[in-house]
């Protein structure tokens, strides 16, 4: 696990790993802000609300 701080509560804390269904999201354990969350095997990334497609050509 790695080690973050959270912007919210502003403590360096171990990110928590929840995983529902096909969907995994990494949360801090104090205040449940969302550091990340994705779906597994659909390449959608959902970043602080914000939906990014990994298909994308740079």
């Amino acid at each position: 696990m790695a080690r973050k701080m959270c912007p919210v509560c502003k403590k360096v804390v171990e990110e928590k790993v929840i995983k529902d269904g096909d969907v995994i999201s990494k949360v801090c354990p104090e205040c449940g802000y969302v550091f990340i969350s994705y779906q597994k095997g659909k390449g959608v990334l959902v970043l602080n609300n914000v939906k990014l497609s990994e298909s994308r050509t740079v």
